[in-house]
């Protein structure tokens, strides 16, 4: 088995460094069994030149035998290291800052240790290689629950969906406003625990105790709290203020969609450019009550000249004449493109689109029921937004337009199809999602309810509706706010996520209908760039340590951080690690909380600080990527 797991990280490390376009990994080396194990991976993967031991110690923290077993790793695997004494950083840290907890103190200790890691890293062009493991890992999480959705620029995923890449929305929480910014990683594990309900008039969630929630502090200031804080007073959920964009133009240049040819089709002679916030405005118009068709056409064909020959024959008048040469009386048939708006007389925005297509000095024809424009160029930028209404969308070309522009397009689609008072009704499951990220950008915020299909009888016949989406705006708000009553504690045995989504750590969440920004998981404490055993538990990590030759003096120490003097690690957590991966191993295979001590050699207690450890994260962990070996092991 222990052959397979080392074969299967060796390979890992070397592909996750080539593709990184590396030269090398660092490794901190503390004299403990997971660095010590880490290190011989590495030296395994990449050799022993391109691995770089860091020793940090803190002098009269850290244990002499420590220093001697971490140079004796060192040693045996042939690698090159650094000796860098941290109390001087140390002291001038803490001698500069107000008096903290003796935890926060102690947590400066790892955050330095990762600065000196990166430091070095970024000098040579090295990794950072972590030496957590999986017992450590799995008592630092928040996550959401799996009925949790993420909204991307591809529309909402799960989390079995969502992957490495995919663009996702984030609050920049120096500027209050909306960002586009890519997935690093996504990962998932198996809970079964307390969870944290938070529902209110816009929000839903579903999240563990420790979850970083996103939230307007009393200054105004965007910070994060941990969910279980909500259920001891009021706090308001951030909506975000209007956005920059990426593109920004008075104009919209028609040429860059269409042919150039195109715009002075059908004899409606369009300008190259276009006033954005006006063309804005009739496509929201279009997106809510229009479409656009082909159809046959014959005629007879007054000349042999080709359309753009046909255009330089002009008279004074500018009417267009050809010389007798070139007339010809022959019936023709040819394709004409259309652009109907189901906008009828007495409507609301029957008068702003007329006003707005005679701004744009586009050629019409009003009738009672419908204003049509024949012109191929609107009809090939239109069609971008779909053709009938199961299928409306928003280009999102049109949505890197900054909140000025996109007003107009907001306000084109209200006017055709807004629903009482700020209600928007469509039955574009694409064109409800868009809406929300249009209100987004916007600053506004805009929830989501399913209306299902009905039944009615109209004229002696059985009519059926389909189904549509209702999407309510506030868009004169600056917060939700969530309040102590409407929080509860729940119990949840499924799968939980986590979205990994620098460099702002929160994302645009939903469930059922509703949209948060909501933060994610973020490693803060010890930053690295890949985890090699970060799917072992720490007694398998003894096991694969004496399989791969660690020193015996090295594998039976008992485990330390080096937080303080004579911390351990299972005297800071009050149980050994053998129950520990006990009880962690059992939740994972889907064992029941009470079912646990019948069946294992723990404690009801034991189980207990285990689950409130899993739940209860001191350390706020953005989780690097991790080889998985599970299916190696059990």
């Amino acid at each position: 088995m222990w052959e397979k797991v080392v074969e299967r990280i060796v390979s890992f490390i070397r592909d996750y460094v080539k593709s990184s376009d590396a030269r090398g990994v660092v490794v901190g080396i503390s004299g403990g069994v997971d660095s010590a194990t880490t290190a011989f991976l590495c030296v395994r993967a990449l050799g022993n030149e391109r691995v770089l031991g860091l020793i940090m110690p803190e002098k009269g923290v850290t244990r002499e035998e420590d220093v001697e077993d971490a140079l004796e790793v060192c040693k045996i695997l042939g690698i090159k290291y650094k000796y860098v004494e941290i109390n001087p950083m140390v002291e001038a840290f803490l001698n500069n800052l107000e008096d903290g907890t003796d935890i926060a103190k102690a947590n400066v200790r790892p955050r330095i240790r990762m600065i000196i890691n990166y430091f070095y890293a970024n000098s040579l062009n090295y990794l950072v290689a972590g030496t957590g493991n999986k017992s450590e890992l799995m008592t630092g999480y928040f996550c959401y629950d799996e009925r949790t959705r993420v909204l991307t620029t591809e529309g909402l995923k799960t989390y079995k969906e969502l992957k490495p890449g995919d663009i996702v929305f984030s609050l920049n929480p120096n500027t209050g406003k909306v960002e586009e910014v890519p997935v690093k990683a996504v990962y998932t594990f198996n809970y079964d625990g307390e969870m944290i309900s938070i529902k209110g008039k816009r929000t839903d969630l579903l999240v563990t105790p420790n979850h970083r929630m996103l939230v307007v502090n009393r200054s105004g200031k965007l910070v994060f709290t941990q969910a279980v804080e909500f259920l001891k007073k009021r706090h308001g959920i951030p909506i975000p203020t209007p956005w920059d964009g990426y593109t920004n133009s008075d104009y919209i240049e028609l040429s860059k969609f269409v042919d150039q040819s195109c715009l002075y089709h059908n004899a409606n002679v369009l300008p190259e450019r276009m006033p954005t916030d006006a063309f804005f405005y009739l496509m929201g118009l279009y997106i809510g009550d229009g479409t656009c068709t082909t159809y046959e056409v014959e005629a007879m064909r007054k000349t042999t000249l080709s359309h753009s020959e046909f255009l330089n024959f002009r008279d004074e008048c500018g009417r267009f004449v050809s010389p007798d040469k070139y007339r010809c009386k022959k019936s023709v048939r040819y394709k004409a493109h259309s652009v109907y708006f189901s906008i009828p007389k007495g409507d609301k925005a029957r008068e702003s689109l007329i006003n707005t297509l005679e701004t744009l000095d586009i050629r019409y024809r009003a009738y009672r029921h419908f204003v049509r424009i024949n012109s191929k160029a609107l009809y090939d930028i239109f069609k971008q937004c779909g053709t009938n209404a199961k299928n409306k969308r928003i280009p999102r070309w049109v949505l890197e337009y900054p909140a000025d522009k996109l007003f107009w397009l907001y306000k084109g689609l209200m006017d055709s199809d807004c629903w009482y008072y700020r209600n928007y009704q469509t039955i574009s499951r694409q064109l409800a999602l868009d809406m929300v990220e249009l209100c987004a950008k916007l600053g506004m915020h805009a929830t989501i309810s399913v209306r299902e299909p009905r039944i009615a009888e109209y004229n002696g016949k059985i009519v059926r509706s389909q189904e549509s989406y209702l999407i309510t705006v506030a868009n004169r708000i600056r917060t939700t706010s969530i309040y102590p009553e409407r929080v509860s504690k729940v119990y949840y045995r499924g799968v939980v996520w986590c979205p990994d989504v620098p460099p702002y750590h929160n994302l645009l969440v939903e469930r059922n209908g509703k949209f948060t920004f909501c933060g994610n998981t973020k490693y803060g404490d010890g930053g690295v760039d890949f985890l090699p055993i970060g799917d072992l538990y720490k007694t398998e990590v003894w096991e694969l340590a004496r399989f791969l030759g660690v020193p015996k003096r090295i594998v039976k120490k008992t485990p330390s951080a080096g937080l303080w003097i004579g911390q351990t690690d299972e005297g800071e957590m009050g149980i050994t690690y053998v129950k520990l991966d006990t009880i962690l191993k059992a939740l994972e295979r889907g064992y029941k909380p009470e079912e646990i001590p019948k069946k294992f050699d723990v404690s009801e207690d034991d189980v207990k600080r285990v689950l409130e450890m899993v739940e209860k994260s001191r350390h706020k962990r953005e989780m690097p990527p991790i080889v998985g070996v599970r299916d190696l092991i059990q």
